[in-house]
């Protein structure tokens, strides 16, 4: 095969992939919109050719409860699955994922101040009162972003630092989370629990079209760099003689992809796994070209967690299980598979 051969096969493949994904997502789309209390009902598939004309019951369903639930999956699994390949090519650790470097349970930790430690002042504020908990969630999950590099730019800024650090500080949040549970009412422990389960079902139009603008910009962003990343997956060295300035690229890149996920896990709570899933289902494809392996990982993402939620609302019927707690269940195996593998690698 000539070398025009296998770019063209390799295209071609790509194509494939692409087409197969966009397929499997408007399925995915579609079932989750005529799925709800009384399970799938495919007969109101038929309602929307003829949507404008319908009730107004089944009109606001549509428009207040599924689709915002729907789109909410597809864009937070492509924002996870956008950072996962993000911190793991710039890492150059396939063990690297915003669950896996603490990002989320930073989030965790900011949501449980909000609801444990300062209910009174969101309550009484505007602003506060409908945002308070996302926003506390961002900012600890930001914060935890920041101490990653910090702690590692002491010792050299070598992606083994940075993922001790992340790992470290994970760690730290999530005892700082279940300590402010213990000193709480039942009430206030049992709705921090419940949110770092993962809840798709808070979503509004002005979530989605934070998360719309934010995904877009940094996948622009993220996809322009693409051959940065390529670069690195040879070393610091070889990227450094290839017109890198690797330290200022690692640390930039880190914070973009750790505020991707923070937006994220701040509305709808920790979703683990997707951002580690996602980019390896994506290279074992495709193989670990970022131009094509960046888009796809999103996409993937998107079609995994939008597939999950609808297996989390049919599962335990009529009981919707939390979609973080299902995401885990499908992660921690794949955690453990790849940590095997490496050890293999090793030895």
């Amino acid at each position: 095969m000539t070398l025009q051969e296998a770019y063209k096969s390799r295209r071609k493949k790509r194509a494939i992939v692409f087409f197969s994904l966009v397929i499997v997502m408007f399925i995915l789309l579609w079932i989750s919109l005529i799925s709800g209390s009384s399970g799938v009902v495919w007969k109101d598939s038929l309602k929307f050719f003829d949507f404008a004309n319908q009730e107004r019951t089944f009109q606001v369903i549509i428009e207040s409860i599924r689709l915002p639930r729907a789109l909410a999956a597809i864009f937070v699994g492509a924002m996870l699955g956008l950072s996962g390949a993000v911190m793991q090519g710039v890492l150059r650790n396939p063990l690297a994922s915003p669950f896996t470097l603490g990002v989320s349970q930073a989030a965790g930790f900011g949501a449980a101040v909000a609801i444990i430690v300062l209910p009174s002042f969101i309550n009484e504020n505007a602003l506060f009162s409908q945002f308070g908990v996302a926003i506390c969630a961002f900012l600890f999950s930001m914060l935890c972003s920041f101490a990653i590099l910090w702690i590692s730019s002491r010792v050299g800024m070598s992606p083994t630092s940075i993922i001790l650090a992340g790992v470290g500080l994970g760690s730290l949040f999530h005892s700082g989370t279940m300590f402010l549970q213990f000193f709480t009412d039942e009430m206030n422990a049992a709705a921090t629990l419940f949110w770092t389960f993962g809840d798709l079902s808070k979503s509004n139009t002005l979530s989605l079209w934070i998360l719309c603008v934010v995904f877009s910009v940094l996948l622009f962003i993220f996809w322009l760099s693409h051959w940065k990343f390529d670069a690195l997956g040879f070393g610091d060295e070889s990227a450094f003689n290839k017109g890198v300035n690797v330290d200022k690229f690692r640390k930039i890149t880190l914070i973009l992809a750790a505020f991707c996920t923070s937006v994220g896990v701040s509305f709808f709570g920790i979703i683990g796994f997707i951002g580690l899933i996602a980019p390896h289902m994506v290279r074992m494809i495709l193989g670990s070209n970022h131009a094509a392996l960046l888009p796809l990982s999103a996409l993937f993402g998107g079609v995994l967690l939008l597939g999950a939620d609808l297996v989390a609302r049919m599962l335990l019927y009529p009981a919707v299980l939390p979609v973080g707690i299902l995401t885990s269940f499908i992660g921690a195996p794949l955690l453990l598979y790849l940590l095997v593998t490496l050890k293999r690698v090793q030895a």
